[in-house]
């Protein structure tokens, strides 16, 4: 006789044979994928070139930050109304032109530093601005509404599994080569990520907001759910994207190539934790599943106080990541669901949405300014997991006013 359990997970597996995926979508992605890979040698390691290069002073590289997402609060307004004149996939691809100036003005930083970081962060701010709202837009048309949760899951597994030596690949390679090399490699990874995008259909959008209007929308009390969310993601995002790399960095005596490899393994493992438990939480319904996500990013950021060994810091990454793997696995399928279903709304949904987390970014880095002086870098971890817990309380769907 077969068990419920058995019943519910032959009824998963038939599921996600039978997902498929569009042409356009595949497009999209695996492009994605391949900018994830560029910037996945430099990712953990960006906010340690600048650490490093200006002298140990967080404060610098945390003005940095701040500019360039300033930079993409402005501007996203400003891109977005590009959707009906170029369209989705030649938005992408000029984004990607900035994105690899960005990157490959810093092969000359040591030639004129001021002038390479000014040039990093204009060009970084335009690729986000221009690159994130077409994505997301077409993203959310692409996915099935039928299975956007197993679609979701399945090309995150594909590209984490593509993903898994590329921290430490480049660690060996900044260790031995320097910045340099790895900032070549990763232009001409940009340049390929273009290929893919040549099968992808170009749709085009109208914008509908001016400029000063769209800010009014954004912080409407009607869309306060939906800022509040996104600017709490854009808190956490910052924080594992600048703090946590620094911390790590100096943790472990400023070895490189033994942050890469924490970083990979930290995928495998938590490829391997998500396989185990994926069949558990494919039963449980959506807000079950986001419940759990977010307990686990929140006690993550907590353990992460605590570290002090390489060991410890490979446990407590890994318990964290799974925990923000599920959580914004079962938060980005509503977003792209609550995208979807605002209709003719879908690009003045997604650019609200990338104003808030940029907006988030920038309270948080802000902010750090002042605690640095009186608190380590650990007080991040401490902000972190307490903005986490708001995802529980704000993720419902939400229609723009």
């Amino acid at each position: 006789m077969v068990s419920v359990e058995q019943k519910v997970e032959n009824a998963m597996r038939t599921a996600y044979n039978k997902t498929h995926f569009s042409r356009n979508l595949l497009a999209l992605y695996f492009g994605r994928v391949i900018m994830r890979i560029s910037f996945g040698m430099l990712g953990v390691f960006m906010p340690i070139f600048f650490y490093t290069k200006f002298g140990l002073d967080i404060q610098t590289v945390i003005y940095i930050y701040i500019i360039q997402f300033g930079l993409v609060f402005l501007i996203t307004p400003i891109t977005a109304r590009l959707l009906s004149v170029l369209g989705t996939r030649s938005m992408i691809i000029l984004a990607i032109l900035f994105a690899s100036a960005s990157i490959g003005s810093l092969y000359f930083f040591d030639i004129n530093p001021l002038y390479a970081t000014l040039a990093y962060v204009a060009s970084m701010a335009i690729y986000k601005a221009l690159y994130w709202v077409p994505y997301h837009v077409d993203l959310a048309q692409f996915l099935d509404p039928s299975m956007r949760g197993r679609q979701l899951a399945i090309l995150r597994n594909i590209a984490s599994v593509l993903l898994v030596i590329i921290p430490a690949v480049g660690g060996v390679l900044i260790a031995r080569l320097g910045f340099q090399s790895v900032f070549l490699l990763s232009v001409i990874l940009m340049v390929i990520s273009v290929i893919p995008l040549w099968f992808l259909g170009n749709s085009y959008e109208r914008f509908s907001w001016k400029y000063i209007q769209t800010f009014k929308h954004l912080f409407a009390r009607g869309n306060r759910r939906l800022f509040l969310a996104h600017s709490a993601g854009g808190v956490q995002g910052i924080t594992t994207v600048v703090f946590w790399p620094i911390y790590i960095y100096m943790l472990l005596d400023q070895r490189l190539t033994v942050v890469g490899f924490i970083s990979s393994l930290t995928i495998v493992a938590v490829i391997i934790i998500r396989y185990i438990a994926g069949k558990y939480f494919d039963t449980w319904d959506h807000k079950r599943v986001l419940t759990v996500g977010v307990i686990l990013a929140s006690t993550g950021w907590i353990f992460k106080l605590f570290v002090q060994t390489p060991f410890q810091v490979f446990v407590a990454d890994s318990y964290h990541n799974f925990g923000r793997t599920v959580n914004s696995l079962s938060f980005d399928a509503t977003t792209y669901e609550q995208s979807a279903d605002n209709g003719t709304y879908i690009d003045e949904y997604t650019a609200l949405k990338e104003m808030s987390l940029a907006l988030g970014r920038i309270v948080m880095l802000v902010a750090m300014l002042f605690l640095l002086a009186i608190f380590s870098i650990k007080v991040a971890f401490a902000i972190a997991a307490t903005v986490a817990l708001v995802m529980i309380i704000l993720n419902k769907p939400t229609k723009i006013a």
